[in-house]
């Protein structure tokens, strides 16, 4: 008699459960996937003792078809795929037929479904994979799966798992990005008898207000970026806002959370400038493609995908992200620099005055231009008419206000009263005395109305711009000027050095091959020397000081990016150098040097140093009241 044998149903399918099943999370991922699979719109999700002693998934979804029972639990039976060309293009979150199959042969199930055009539901409880009990139940429309008693028959298996606390917080955190990832739906997760997300499906604010808390939210910056039949929406944290791991960095395709290499790398290249070392940042992203141009059979997880064109994705992200943080560090170098209208101005300027409407209206209706008022604002314009009492005065003003900025902002409306004119600033100048030093002589700035107020711990700068007090960190600040200069260099001076050799794999062979022309353009001139050998043979008078072994080292860590970026190639030296030229905290500078930084901070809007720290903090003339009380 031969050594090989058919392994049983009980067998395969227990091999096969440690496989799809993994954890108690996987069986919770399984089940929610069919859920959403199913159309459904409301889950409610349970787990008790780290989902060992109970998994339950509660859906509103098709339901199951009583003479489809049976079959839903067989191994490969599944009613998303009919044909091996869908393969080519699946549209669903689970295809295999492998979850239910998986689940039962290593848990105690409890099935309870029922259809739109059932008039009851169907019970079924299955023991060892198999159908024990069948009986007809009051049940809403939709499916409940209980899964009792995880891998109790697999006890070698189960010692293996961390402890219940762990797999429950293993859980959460695939419920948390499964909110993140289906805004949309209406998900309610309990933990042990305590409810610990209800999100209500009203959108991804909602969804990252509940997973990430309001911090988080008010540091978003919205993206709606879309090229080549690609969509990526989402948000993207400001860089203020970093953790210190990935594990806040939501990645998801066409609604399915995934993990992609170099999607992560190409957002962290376009995140590069502004971050501090070993800080990464926050994103809930979601990217919609065509199912023809992304495989979701790759991985026995479904935790991974690939792109038919992986360079145009990553490209796509890079550019998304980069553009969104350009646009952001814009607008906040404004605020820091030219400023914002205090709460107490901007709530002035929104009240306006009975007689302003009064004026207003009469005057548009002699020229015939007023546009049609419903009943309601043409009696509280007569009623204004007639009123002398201040809280009539607030109710009628209030009533009118909503009419004259359905198309203008405050600011337009007050124009168009004729109560504004362009603001204009105080004038005060900064004087400050030349005296000799190694700084190049700055040019009149651009901001008149700034004044020097002083120097604290011969660190910080204090500059007054209008209703703003500006510390300015001179070691920041210098080291970002030093850095912007390196960077800004066109060309190369290139000096030979003594020739470094390397090898390389075929893979890094091709990327170094594809990235010839940035590497040269960033001071390094790399030359062939044999099969996948390199040679450096001169480099740019900025980095003569470069050590080749830890460069080359850095610049094959970049593998994964979707491309190899000239001006970022180097930053992290030329940062260094920058911070090796810079002014010291603690060092006394006098007036000429002073005006020198100043000035450049102020033309160039220098908020970050180049590795991520502030340059500037600025402290407004309202929140100083506030802090002494003037302002309650």
């Amino acid at each position: 008699m031969g050594n090989i044998k058919l392994l049983t149903p009980q067998v395969y399918n227990k091999i096969a459960a440690g496989e799809v099943i993994e954890r108690p999370c996987g069986a919770v991922k399984e089940l929610v996937e069919n859920s959403i699979d199913a159309g459904a719109t409301r889950i409610a999700i349970e787990a008790v003792g780290g989902g060992f002693q109970l998994i339950s998934v509660t859906d509103n979804g098709c339901g199951i078809r009583e003479d489809d029972i049976d079959l839903a639990f067989v191994k490969h039976a599944t009613s998303k795929l009919s044909s091996e060309q869908q393969l080519n293009a699946i549209d669903t979150l689970g295809f295999r037929g492998e979850a239910l199959s998986s689940i039962a042969a290593v848990a105690r199930v409890t099935l309870t479904t029922r259809t739109r055009t059932s008039d009851a539901g169907l019970c079924v409880t299955l023991e060892e994979g198999k159908i024990a009990d069948k009986k007809y139940v009051s049940a809403n429309v939709g499916t409940k799966i209980e899964v009792r008693d995880l891998f109790y028959n697999m006890p070698a298996r189960k010692k293996f798992f961390k402890s219940d606390a762990h797999e429950s917080a293993e859980i959460s955190k695939f419920v948390s990005k499964l909110i993140l990832t289906n805004p949309t739906l209406d998900i309610t997760y309990s933990l042990d008898g305590t409810t610990v997300y209800a999100n209500k499906g009203e959108g991804l604010q909602e969804a990252v207000f509940n997973i990430l808390g309001n911090e988080c939210l008010r540091n978003c910056i919205k993206i709606d970026f879309a090229r080549d039949g690609m969509r990526i929406l989402g948000y993207i944290c400001s860089p203020e806002y970093t953790k210190a791991n990935r594990n806040y960095q939501t990645l998801s395709v066409n609604n399915r959370y995934v993990q992609d290499a170099g999607v992560s790398a190409a957002i962290m290249q376009a995140y590069k400038p502004y971050l501090m070392t070993r800080k990464f940042p926050v994103y809930v992203l979601d990217l919609y493609v065509d199912c023809d141009r992304v495989d979701v059979n790759v991985h026995p997880k479904k935790s991974e995908v690939r792109f038919a064109d992986s360079r145009a994705v990553c490209a796509a992200f890079y550019t998304c992200v980069k553009d969104a943080l350009q646009k952001f560090t814009k607008e906040r170098v404004e605020r820091t620099f030219l400023g914002e209208p205090d709460e107490t101005e901007t709530q002035t300027e929104k009240r306006f005055t009975q007689q302003d409407f009064l004026d207003y209206f009469n005057k548009k209706a002699q020229e015939g231009t007023l546009d049609v008022m419903n009943s309601g604002q043409a009696e509280a314009v007569r009623a204004m008419e007639k009123s002398t009492d201040e809280a009539d005065e607030e109710r009628n003003i209030r009533e009118l206000g909503s009419y004259l900025e359905k198309e203008l902002s405050v600011k337009k409306a007050r124009q168009n009263l004729g109560l504004d004119s362009e603001p204009t600033l105080r004038s005060a100048s900064v004087v400050l005395e030349a005296q000799p030093a190694p700084f190049v002589a700055p040019p009149p700035t651009v901001y008149p109305q700034a004044k020097l107020l002083g120097v604290a711990f011969d660190t910080y700068l204090i500059v007054q711009i209008e209703d703003r007090i500006i510390f300015i960190d001179q070691h920041a600040a210098h080291e970002r000027i030093l850095f912007d200069k390196f960077m800004a260099e066109k060309t190369h001076d290139m000096q030979t050095v003594i020739p470094y050799v390397f090898h390389v794999t075929d893979e890094e062979a091709l990327f170094l091959e594809e990235n010839k022309e940035n590497i040269l353009a960033a001071g390094i001139e790399l030359g062939n020397f044999g099969p996948n050998s390199y040679r450096i043979n001169a480099v740019s008078t900025l980095l003569t000081d470069l050590k080749m072994e830890e460069f080359v080292r850095y610049m094959l860590s970049s593998i994964d990016e979707f491309k190899l970026d000239d001006r970022n190639l180097f930053a992290e030296r030329l940062a260094k150098k920058a911070c090796k030229a810079a002014v010291k905290a603690g060092y006394s500078l006098n007036k000429y040097e002073i005006d020198y930084i100043v000035t450049e901070v102020l033309e160039n809007r220098v908020l970050q140093c180049p590795h991520g720290r502030p340059v500037t903090v600025v402290f407004t003339k309202t929140q100083i009241e506030k802090m002494f009380k003037r302002i309650v």
